[in-house]
């Protein structure tokens, strides 16, 4: 997708997502697969680290290691700078729920409470019987914005099938991305937060059979930002050796809008500079950067009320939804340049993406003008809060910018009103949620998918279509639903069927959480969804578009073949530009 097409259909709820804020835990899970187990280790109730010693919490069919620091703080010195070894520890450290979340730097509606600069911690969860097992890296997506391992603190349905689970967790927005000259070191600047998953990936690697993990057969995997960020390891050199495979969840949303190095340190000083101007006016005490004459001692002595605010405000004005720069050091080229060159880390993959993923930033639009009426309006009949007809054709101009094509052609052609349903009320949303998803999401994932294949390296690609996926925002307190038009399988609602993240409420999304849950850690122990437990269905390798699992439940059509995703969302006939 062309640059600029993005912030027109309004990128901070695009990519202010993936995070699941409100979790319980549930049962239901499988018991593991005998095939997957050997008599080698098991996960100690003690396991030792470089750092020193930590104690597993026994629940939910597996052992649980919270809050293990794999860098230290990034404070003081460290702020703005490469992680770096955390101090040892003597006494065997004894958490019994996941660190506090890196800073949270958006207004998302997802962000988490209590988050801290001092959160490079992981979480292992480990299953109870004999490995050692496959090593399965979740990260946690949230636009580089938002987001935490607490959200995911019960992986039981992977676990349950025999595999190590490991939570990290990285620096976001401003403290993760930003990129002032003064910070450069070794000719380059920004991409903290992935190099904080990169460490965390050195530290599965130095440590992880004393947890009953095999550090050689390592997945990982991630949704939206986390999806991005796998796609980042996949271009990275430095990332080359710590993985044996991945899995892209969504998260194919940005590879050709990558900022150069000097763009992004022209940004990062306008942010900076915009920062201090803000709180100086606001009278807050303790600021040593003056404009013009900004220093990266300056920069890291600031005091948080700064980071947290007036940073923040001015990084996201300037970047609502960042994503990885080329920074020459993380990133030599950009993820799409380093796949055209061939030059990418060549592993096993699965990527895929969800039928309806829009949904969920036009559901959060129509909440956030619901919230913001006088009086807050939650009534689902009341359609006035909805994308109106009048700012569809506005919305597909968004879209079509730089793409050449026709913005009156979307409106008229390629997605008129009347192709969805009769309830004129929902027709914008459901329209502006297909165009929109497969522009941003479903096309440049086919798009990489037939990249990969042209390699000749394994591939697997699929598509979520659970029409009655539970949503993630929209539902009220009474468990009522307000907002109106159904999301269906929107951006991230994949997830509550690889984690427990609540009640599932009925068998057939149970069945679907099952089968999911199967392909993806038998992808995890073999490098092939379907080797180990026998799926019901078949996955087929990816060699060309007629080649993609649908992922549903029985009502909706259950788990099959699909052969029209390609026309289904016009990948060829209206999006042929978006290449990779």
């Amino acid at each position: 997708m062309k640059k600029g097409s993005f912030k027109a259909i309004e990128l901070r709820a695009l990519m202010a997502t993936s995070v699941l804020t409100l979790l319980t835990a549930c049962g239901g899970s499988d018991s593991p697969d005998p095939a997957v187990l050997s008599t080698t280790v098991k996960a100690p109730a003690v396991a030792q680290t470089e750092g020193g010693d930590v104690k597993a919490v026994d629940r939910l069919g597996m052992r649980s290691y919270f809050a293990i620091p794999f860098a230290a703080p990034p404070v003081g010195d460290l702020r703005w700078a490469p992680p770096a070894a955390p101090q040892k520890w003597t006494t065997a450290r004894e958490r019994t729920a996941s660190a506090a979340p890196c800073l949270q730097t958006s207004a998302s509606p997802f962000r988490l409470s209590s988050d801290s600069e001092d959160c490079l911690y992981l979480d292992v969860h480990a299953p109870t019987g004999d490995g050692p097992f496959p090593v399965m890296v979740w990260i946690h997506g949230g636009a580089f914005n938002t987001g935490g391992a607490v959200t995911y603190a019960d992986p039981s349905p992977l676990v349950s099938k025999g595999v190590v689970v490991v939570n990290i967790a990285y620096r976001l927005g401003a403290m993760g991305f930003l990129a002032h000259p003064s910070l450069v070191q070794n000719g380059s600047a920004g991409n903290y937060g992935i190099m904080d998953q990169q460490a965390a990936l050195k530290w599965v690697q130095n440590n992880i059979a004393n947890f009953a993990g095999d550090k050689n057969n390592v997945t990982i995997f991630g949704e939206s930002a986390g999806g991005f960020s796998v796609m980042t390891h996949l271009a990275a050199p430095a990332s080359k050796g710590l993985f044996q495979k991945a899995i892209v969840q969504s998260g194919n949303y940005a590879n050709d809008r990558q900022p150069t190095a000097s763009q992004m340190e022209a940004t990062s000083t306008t942010v900076v500079n915009n920062a201090i101007t803000s709180a100086t006016t606001a009278g807050v005490t303790g600021i040593n950067c003056a404009t013009g004459a900004v220093t990266a001692a300056c920069l890291r002595s600031l005091p948080e009320a700064v980071l947290r605010t007036h940073l923040a405000n001015a990084f996201n004005t300037a970047l609502s939804s960042p994503v990885p720069s080329v920074d020459g050091r993380v990133l030599p080229k950009s993820v799409k340049a380093t796949f055209l060159a061939g030059e990418n880390n060549r592993v096993p993959v699965i990527n895929g993406s969800n039928q309806d993923e829009y949904s969920l930033f036009l559901a959060i639009s129509e909440i956030g003008r619901r919230a913001a009426a006088t009086p807050p309006n939650f009534d689902p009949a009341n359609a006035t809060f909805a994308l109106q007809p009048s700012a569809y054709a506005a919305t597909l101009a968004g879209l079509s910018a730089g793409t050449g094509v026709s913005a009156a052609d979307l409106a008229t052609v390629h997605y008129p009103l009347a192709n969805y349903g009769s309830n004129t009320a929902q027709q914008p949303s459901l329209g502006a949620t297909a165009a929109a998803t497969d522009n941003i999401f479903a096309c440049p994932a086919l798009r990489v998918s037939q990249r990969i294949a042209a390699q000749n390296s394994p591939i697997w690609m699929y598509e979520f279509r659970d029409q009655t996926a539970i949503p993630s925002v929209g539902i009220a307190a009474n468990n009522s639903y307000y907002v109106s038009f159904p999301q269906g399988a929107g951006h991230s609602y994949e997830i509550q069927y690889l984690f427990n993240l609540r009640d599932l409420g009925n068998d057939e999304r149970r069945q679907l959480q099952t089968a999911m849950s199967r392909y993806w850690t038998n992808f995890a122990r073999t490098g092939d969804p379907n080797k180990g437990t026998e799926p019901q269905v078949a996955w087929p390798t990816f060699t060309a578009p007629d080649r993609i699992l649908g992922l549903d439940v029985a009502s909706g059509g259950g788990i099959k073949q699909l052969a029209s995703f390609e026309a289904d969302h016009k990948c060829a006939s209206v999006w042929s530009m978006l290449t990779f």
